[in-house]
């Protein structure tokens, strides 16, 4: 792709899609930023960034169609729900927003990089296995185990339908990537809170919130898994930019997965074949920030 690059973001007025307007805007190989999404509360914060507002449920929204048929790369946030305890209902919306997303780039009839937020809840059953005490063992061609369980507050809460939509979503784009529409990368995501994004706001409930005083064995288990799949800011941005440029000639495929946390001691996660495929080496660890 000949910069600089024309991005569009969906859900350009979230968490992450500000996040990646304030990282990408001020670089050169950015030119400019279609940031997608129903509504948006205040300015963008960069001349380069134009808000979309569209619907992407609505296929006949020619806002959003137009504006991903213009992109030069596609970086797929928006969901229905952007929440692991989402319903099948609030799911199977957001992989409609999928579908029509891929479908909008894959016919756009030019080159174009499909940059998908998956998650790491595809793999979430192993939290609850002996494979996720092993360092680096979940590697993104290991067998998924769709949708994490946590007790929050005495609730049991289950990321299956979110989970089951991200999983799908990363199989759509490796499908269409196979038959020469696009090039795509499927990021696994861990967890980016808004704002500052400290680790320290982490707890074994799942949420972005002070943790109990005292954990019993299962809460101190749970609390390892989610800080292991902390992604600081910095790491966040960097590694969609990477996914962004990198030089698909180098891939096995013109389709893949990677994972998508900071370097966390310790942690499941195999980061490999993301340094090796995006070349981008995550830099921050959430052990040393949490001394």
């Amino acid at each position: 792709m000949t910069q600089p690059l024309t991005v569009a973001i969906t859900g350009g007025n979230g968490n992450l899609g500000r996040k990646l307007i304030a990282a990408f805007a001020p670089q050169d190989w950015c030119g400019a930023v279609l940031a997608i999404d129903r509504q948006f509360e205040g300015d963008l914060g960069s001349a380069k960034a134009q808000p979309v507002r569209a619907d992407l449920t609505d296929r006949d929204d020619r806002a959003w169609q137009d504006a991903i048929g213009s992109a030069d790369a596609v970086v797929h946030l928006a969901a229905q729900n952007p929440y692991p305890d989402a319903s099948w209902t609030d799911s199977t919306r957001s992989f409609d927003m999928t579908i029509n997303v891929v479908a909008a780039a894959s016919a756009s009839g030019r080159p174009c990089r499909m940059v998908f937020a998956t998650s790491n809840h595809v793999m979430g059953r192993y939290k609850d296995r002996p494979e996720a005490t092993i360092s680096a063992s979940l590697r993104p061609d290991t067998q998924p185990g769709v949708g994490t369980q946590w007790d929050s507050d005495g609730k049991l809460l289950d990321a299956t339908p979110y989970a089951t939509a991200k999983l799908m979503g990363e199989r759509l784009c490796v499908m269409q990537a196979e038959h020469g529409a696009m090039t795509a990368v499927a990021l696994r995501i861990g967890w980016c809170q808004p704002g500052a994004n400290h680790p320290g706001t982490i707890s074994a409930s799942g949420t972005p919130k002070e943790g109990r005083a005292a954990l019993d064995e299962a809460g101190q288990r749970d609390l390892t898994w989610f800080r292991n799949m902390w992604l600081s800011n910095r790491d966040f941005t960097g590694l969609v930019q990477a996914a962004i440029l990198a030089d698909a000639s180098a891939w096995p495929a013109p389709g893949i997965v990677v994972n998508a946390m900071s370097s966390n001691t310790g942690a499941p996660w195999d980061l490999e074949p993301t340094e090796r495929l995006l070349g981008y080496r995550p830099v921050d660890d959430v052990w040393q920030v949490l001394g």
